[in-house]
């Protein structure tokens, strides 16, 4: 199966894609989802920004840094 992703604007009632000659006479389903926001809010993200948008996710309140896990585990 392909797909065509690609970010376009209506005019005047139509989109126009040079892409889909590559699907001439062929039947298709058509999905148009509106965008919220402009366009530099849905631009693709950088695998950076994908990954920091995860920052302090698992981050823990423990304070404890003893390194004597003996102590940490039965309270010796």
């Amino acid at each position: 199966m392909e797909a065509i992703k690609k970010i376009t604007t209506i005019k005047n009632g139509s989109i126009a894609l040079k892409e889909l000659e590559a699907l001439n006479n062929q039947e298709v389903e058509v999905i148009i989802l509106p965008l919220t926001g402009g366009r530099e809010e849905n631009r693709p993200q950088s695998q950076k920004e994908r990954l920091f948008q995860f920052k302090g996710a698992v981050e823990s309140d423990f304070t404890d840094t003893s390194t004597n896990v003996d102590t940490l585990i039965y309270g010796k």
